[in-house]
């Protein structure tokens, strides 16, 4: 399986061990976005972000879905991702890695290709700023969503998104 490029169990971080996505495109007649087929390289980027911020080891829920619908459960994730339109996506964040607390959304039409630098300088804060143990989504509600917001538009640099 590793000759062929197949991640084993072992081979995987804790984030996408936990990673869900629905079916979207083409399969669902009500996606308006990709979710399952954009999961595994999108997980390779937001490891990369992760790993440079210092928080690949550490347990979060993300959740992608191709819409509003949300299959995939992205309200209650530590970061849920929701289609908008093709190759946009709102961001929430401040649910939890139970599943049992609602995020709420900070970016309303993130191009794909731009999730993870939204997600860095949030990542960055929670590396920095976090109490022992503390999970991404109880770090948002604790430092606040609205100053996360605020540090990813910071470090956008003025990018359309990031409104």
């Amino acid at each position: 399986l590793r000759r062929h490029g197949i991640r084993l169990k072992e081979d995987l971080s804790l984030m996408a061990k936990n990673f869900l996505a629905c079916v979207a495109l083409p399969t669902c007649g009500k996606a308006l976005a990709e979710a399952e087929r954009v999961a595994h390289p999108l997980i390779t980027d937001i490891e990369a972000v992760m790993r440079r911020q210092g928080v690949l080891d550490d347990n979060i829920a993300i959740r992608i879905a191709g819409c509003p619908n949300g299959c995939s459960r992205p309200y209650v994730g530590d970061i849920g991702i929701v289609g908008r339109t093709p190759e946009t996506y709102a961001l929430y964040i401040g649910g939890d890695f139970e599943g049992t607390r609602l995020n709420e959304k900070v970016f309303d039409k993130v191009p794909y290709a731009s999730i993870p630098q939204a997600l860095e300088p949030m990542f960055a804060l929670w590396h920095r700023r976090r109490d022992a143990g503390e999970g991404f989504g109880d770090f948002c509600l604790r430092f606040g969503v609205d100053a996360m917001k605020q540090a990813a538009i910071s470090a956008a640099a003025g990018a359309d998104w990031a409104k």
